[in-house]
């Protein structure tokens, strides 16, 4: 994605690289030392001395250069230590249940102490020394950002595209790297920056009050030398010892304000890549010769007896299931199977247990509120410390409900597909792999590159389907696959679903609200009811369910 910058940005950007430069090169146009006397004292300035001489006979332009080091080296390495303590601790506070307590509780202890006390005392009582202060500045100016990032943390945490890097075994450095931290990234550097201007605009205050290395040169020393004398102000020559460097620590401190501003201009592609992406669907709809009306869902799949469907083995069974949180049960013990081959829906009113009951078969709900036993393919599901646990996205995979919510906004959908996949080895593997399955789903191979908002919500359900095949699962567990899609859509990615679990012989296991559809294509429906599994009679008519008040086996 091509960011466009504002002027207020060229303008902070171009300011601050000026004072890098000057930092840098600067001292091979001096020809006097900082720190040497060697000329008149408060002599204006002249070829010799291009900024005059300070009370001492010190050369105040080479003290400006050589003071453009110090105080941007000190910004520097502070903003750099203090951003990485705020990222790298609120990452971990948000992310780990185990860490957030003593991360967060060290961080509220800094945040009520007062810190400009404390480093004056530390400056004091330790000499002042550019380590020490750098090291104060840096422990004291982390908590902030930490608790901003920790909050960003802990509802990204919750994205259906982290829960699903999870599912493929990626462990927590990876997930924090490659998923979270592009997220904070904008926090990241706003810190940096206020970290900086804190840093230049502290180091500039304690040298003006005379606390620290009184051996160094920096532009607060320099306010220091020309405030603590009368004859300053009693001549010109405050104009050369005073003004450069008081303009250039407001100039340093403007232009970091600048560059930390957010550009005024928002991508523009957005839009006109939505637009595109919708002509492409259609058009891809069009070449496949499948039509822009409801389906039946009669040629969605090859014809197949429901005694074929019985006659395979078990590929999902579930004895005694129950789910408890806290103390309330949502889903009270349940049994049943799913053959290999077989479509078995999960219908029932919203808070039933539908969601819940399927998230614990996939082992998607902590261990400890759940009892009884679930198997996919013979495979325990929560025996994590078993060479024999399932896969997951292997031996089974999990379609999310939102597609837009179950990819990552921040990644093409190839970098996705590689990411999940678990049988090919190099990329070039990996690309052909992802193609065919994106093939199989009508989709063409250009939306590897694509990010997710720029696919229609069709083509995104199609690529999470396509994502859910591309290891060649034998299980495949879907939660409402098509309820944020519009009607039409709807029965077309839903005819395309049924479809390729018909062609693979996978087992599914649906989660829906539409009845009728499930009747059509189900080889078993069972029926919820505030969480318990109860008898239902299917209405003919209007595919409502009416549970009677027997409860099934559970």
């Amino acid at each position: 994605m091509k960011r466009t910058l504002s002027w207020s940005q060229l303008v902070g950007i171009a300011g601050f690289a000026g004072f890098v430069l000057i930092a840098w090169l600067g001292p091979l146009t001096v020809s006097h030392a900082p720190m040497a006397i060697d000329g008149e004292r408060l002599m204006p300035p002249s070829a010799e001395y291009w900024l005059g001489t300070n009370m001492i006979g010190q050369d105040l332009y080479s003290q400006l250069i050589y003071g453009a080091r110090m105080t941007l080296g000190v910004g520097m390495t502070v903003a750099l230590l203090s951003t990485f303590l705020s990222v790298s601790l609120g990452l971990l506070a948000g992310y780990s249940h185990r860490l957030d307590p003593l991360l967060n509780g060290i961080a509220n202890m800094l945040l009520v102490l007062p810190s400009l006390l404390l480093i004056l005392i530390v400056a004091s009582f330790t000499g002042g020394g550019t380590w020490q202060l750098i090291l104060t500045l840096s422990l004291l100016t982390w908590p902030g950002y930490m608790r901003l990032i920790r909050a960003s943390t802990l509802s990204l945490r919750e994205r259906e595209f982290v829960k699903a890097a999870q599912l493929y075994q990626g462990k927590t450095g990876y997930i924090l790297r490659r998923h979270l931290l592009p997220f904070i990234w904008p926090l990241a550097r706003t810190k940096f920056i206020i970290a900086f201007q804190t840093a230049v605009a502290m180091e500039a205050s304690l040298a003006f009050l005379g606390i620290g290395d009184p051996s160094t040169v920096s532009w607060g020393r320099m306010l220091h030398e020309a405030f603590s004398r009368t004859q300053t102000f009693l001549t010109d020559a405050w104009l050369w010892s005073i003004v450069p460097p008081a303009a250039a620590i407001l100039l340093v401190i403007v232009a970091l304000a600048l560059l930390g501003e957010s550009s005024a201009r928002g991508p523009s592609f957005a839009a006109q890549s939505g637009r595109r992406a919708g002509h492409q669907a259609a058009g891809q709809r069009a070449d496949h010769g499948v039509a822009d009306q409801p389906s039946t869902g009669d040629d969605a799949a090859p014809s197949r007896t429901k005694d074929e469907a019985k006659s395979g083995e078990a590929a999902i069974v579930v004895r005694d299931l129950q789910v408890t949180y806290a103390d309330r049960i949502i889903v009270h013990p349940i049994s049943f199977e799913v053959r290999q081959g077989s479509i078995t829906s999960l219908v029932g009113e919203s808070g039933s247990g539908k969601t819940t009951l399927a998230r614990a078969v996939y082992g998607l709900v902590p261990a400890v509120s759940v009892e009884g036993e679930a198997r996919v393919n013979g495979r325990p599901i929560y025996d994590a410390g078993s060479a024999a646990a399932m896969e997951r996205w292997v031996d089974a995979a999990f379609i999310m409900q939102d597609p837009r919510s179950s990819f990552n906004p921040i990644l093409t959908i190839g970098q996705q597909f590689y990411e999940a996949m678990r049988r090919q080895r190099t990329r070039a593997e990996r690309q052909i792999a992802a193609i065919a399955a994106l093939e199989e789903v009508q989709l063409d191979a250009h939306v590897l590159s694509c990010y997710p908002h720029q696919l229609s919500g069709g083509m995104l359900s199609r690529a999470l389907i396509a994502l859910a095949l591309v290891n060649k699962p034998r299980v495949l567990i879907a939660d409402e696959p098509t309820g944020a899609l519009d009607p039409l859509v709807k029965r077309e990615v839903f005819d395309l679903l049924v479809a390729k679990v018909r062609e693979h012989r996978m087992a599914l296991l649906l989660i829906t609200h539409d009845i009728p559809a499930a009747r059509h294509i189900s080889d078993e429906i069972i029926a919820l009811r505030e969480g318990r599994r109860v008898e239902a009679h299917l209405d003919q008519e209007a595919g409502r369910r009416e549970p009677s008040a027997a409860v099934g086996r559970a």
